[in-house]
């Protein structure tokens, strides 16, 4: 994870001394200890206090002091370390930065209880990650999509919104019968394809979306469906017979 900071990053306002880039470099270094990164949480250096969010052996109480840093892409960064712990990532869930408060969305650690909190967050990158998160309770994943497929049927969706829509059509623990809504969206502005492609890959689909799905005119769904854990036998059968090469190994190979 501790990608974001570059020690080559340069800032015309920022005058690199000895102790700047020592600093830095101990800040990205993946063996520096926790003890080192606990002291260089609080250094001057941006560059350095956002290494020190974003590494995997920064001592938890470290952590949570950046949680009140004044700079935005360092709260932006601890809120996506999954190391981060969750006391300090409920503070971040109401964060004045939307960037901020989806990132506790999408975070593995964050509590139940606050991703239902999330829930409620109008930014639609929060929405998107709490889509995405495994760890959203089925019903939070229900009510978000209603909310997408009834956008979805009133207008075309923008990129953004698309994207909330085709995270719920992934997430394992997405309800069968709301994969079932989003196959049903009549919007032909919003016949996305890829949305289709998540739910035939998704473990949760019911056996009777799949068997409609597996004769898709679109390849890679077919393909997905075949490759599916969860299909039936009977739909591999049906499969089994694809005019495409690939498909019907795929689902003979599955039976």
């Amino acid at each position: 994870m501790n990608t974001a900071a570059n020690i080559n990053e340069f800032s015309v306002t920022s005058v690199l001394t000895p102790d700047k880039i020592q600093s830095r470099e101990k800040a990205n270094n993946s063996n520096t200890d926790s003890d080192t990164l606990g002291n260089l949480a609080t250094h001057r250096d941006f560059y350095v206090r956002r290494a020190v969010a974003t590494h995997y052996n920064t001592p938890k109480t470290a952590l949570s002091k950046l949680a009140s840093d004044a700079e935005e892409q360092i709260r932006f960064y601890l809120a996506a370390n999954p190391n981060t712990p969750p006391e300090t990532l409920t503070q971040l869930a109401s964060d004045e930065s939307g960037d901020v408060r989806s990132q506790v969305a999408g975070n593995s650690n964050t509590p139940v209880d606050i991703l239902e909190e999330l829930a409620k967050d109008i930014y639609m990158e929060t929405q998107r990650q709490l889509a995405e998160n495994p760890n959203t309770r089925p019903t939070i994943l229900e009510k978000i999509g209603d909310n997408m497929v009834e956008l979805a049927e009133s207008k075309a969706l923008s990129s953004q919104e698309a994207a909330v829509l085709r995270g719920i059509s992934m997430n394992s623990s997405t309800p069968s019968h709301t994969l079932e809504k989003i196959c049903t969206i009549q919007n032909r502005e919003n016949h996305y394809w890829l949305f289709e492609l998540g739910i035939a890959k998704n473990c949760n689909t019911s056996d009777t979306l799949l068997e409609k799905l597996a004769t898709h005119p679109d390849y890679d769904i077919r393909f997905a469906v075949a490759n599916n854990s969860s299909t039936p036998d009977f739909v591999l059968n049906i499969l089994a017979t694809d005019k495409e090469y690939y498909i019907r190994q795929a689902a003979v190979d599955k039976r």
